[in-house]
Order: structure tokens, then sequence, then C-alpha cells
């Protein structure tokens, strides 16, 4: 695609006098997944809590799409801002910030949509197909998360997002805490809906190797900053910045 379907320019978020976003710029397209790299408080979730609308902060942010152009999304109303957070989902590093613990799975995954979907077989129908997209365990759609492992929980989490049948799929360390061998296979799962899908992602991680797996462009954070940023085997095979040779020099 030849224009972005998200472009931010400039954008700054301060806790009190402590600065946490200085000027960040990020352009994202269809089918493109751009990684977020960087140590623990250089900015990394809240620029994704910035991006889903979750946030107060200045500069400029754009979602290409009908009935949104030209808006700066950080400049509406909070109503106008829901409208638009439709067209976004958030996939969250602890599952039980969103989900249910008690509720069924099926239940999770359908929740958000449930106003605007009317019927249950089609409610449930709906829910069912998003698990099954996101490769969860047969059999255990109405086991509550409760009861599940931890990688199960983050599929839970993605179909939950998928139903929304959103154009922006943000995700925050959402492999964190998983075995290796369920990382690979959530990543595989990216990978998959990734083709499938067209859906754009962006994908924070402080680990390297998550990234690489999954992302087509690499912004390296420090700060709060955008220090070093170009395509994903560029940026990891040739860093420039000091701070990203660091981390890729960690990582080995």
């Amino acid at each position: 695609m030849d224009r972005p379907i998200l472009v931010a320019r400039g954008l700054r978020k301060a806790y009190g006098s402590r600065p946490v976003l200085r000027g960040v710029d990020l352009e994202l397209y269809p089918g493109e997944v751009v990684g977020i790299v960087g140590a623990s408080g250089s900015g990394k979730s809240t620029l994704l809590r910035v991006l889903y609308l979750a946030e107060e902060a200045e500069g400029e942010y754009r979602l290409l799409l009908p009935g949104l152009e030209g808006q700066n999304l950080l400049a509406l109303d909070p109503y106008a801002k829901a409208r638009a957070r439709r067209h976004l989902a958030l996939v969250h590093q602890e599952a039980a910030q969103v989900l249910r613990m008690g509720f069924s799975a099926l239940a999770n995954a359908v929740e958000p949509v449930i106003s605007e979907v009317k019927g249950f077989e089609p409610l449930k129908g709906l829910g069912l197909e998003a698990l099954v997209r996101v490769d969860f365990p047969a059999g255990k759609a109405l086991d509550p998360p409760a009861r599940l492992s931890g990688g199960e929980r983050q599929r839970v989490q993605l179909a939950r997002a998928l139903a929304q049948n959103p154009r922006v799929l943000l995700l925050d360390e959402p492999t964190t805490g998983l075995d290796l061998l369920v990382q690979a296979a959530f990543l595989d799962t990216l990978r998959r809906l990734k083709r499938e899908t067209g859906m754009a992602m962006v994908l924070v991680s402080h680990d390297l190797g998550v990234v690489r797996a999954v992302a087509d462009h690499i912004l390296v954070f420090l700060e709060g900053e955008v220090v070093e940023a170009g395509l994903a085997d560029q940026v990891l095979e040739d860093p420039q910045h000091p701070y990203t040779q660091d981390l890729v020099q960690a990582r080995l």
C-alpha cells in the first residue's frame, strides 16, 4: 500500500514534570507490523495507550480511514474518541487487566461486540470463529480464564480483539511470562493473522527475538525518544545508535 493507515507526529506526553514521550513520530501501513523496543520506562507502553486513545497527549494522531481523515484524534471529545477506538484493539501484557476471569473464554471473546451483534446464535458463532482463528484449544471455549494457562489467556485476548474486526492491533508485551514454546506458537499465530487479514500491528516488547520474529520495521526507544528506526533486519544486523548496539549485544 502506498499510503499509511496511521500517522502520528510529534507525540508528547508527561506525567507531572517527567517527560515520557518526547516528540515521537510513527507511520503504520496496512498489513505492516512495527515493533517497538527499549528498556522498561522508555515510553513504549505509554505510546500504545496514546494510540489506543486511552491517554491524553500532545501532537498529531490521525487514522486515515473513511470518516476520520483529516481529524487529529487527540483533539476529539470523549464520544468521538470512543467511536474512533472501534478501529483499534489492544492486547495487554496482563490478561487479567481486561478479561473477566470467572466468565467463559467465549463470553470474554464476544464481550466488546455484544451490543452490536443481534441474537445469541450469531454472537456465539462470531466468538467461536474468533477463538478458532487464534488457535485457541478446541473444547475449552466454555472454560473461564481463571482455569486457563497464560498462553491460552493471551489467545482469548487476541480472539476478543479479532471479534471487533479492528484495522489496527496494538500488542503490549503479549509474550511476557510465557515459556519459549508457547511464545513461538503465539508468534506463529500473529504471523498467520497478518497474512490472512492484512491488519496493521504495533508490537511492543523488550525481547528483540520476539520483535524480530514478527516485525517489518523497528523503532528503538530511549527515554521517550526514537533513537533509531528502520527495517527490522537492518536495525538488528547493523545497528547505528550506541544504545541499539548495546541492546543487540545484550541479546546475543
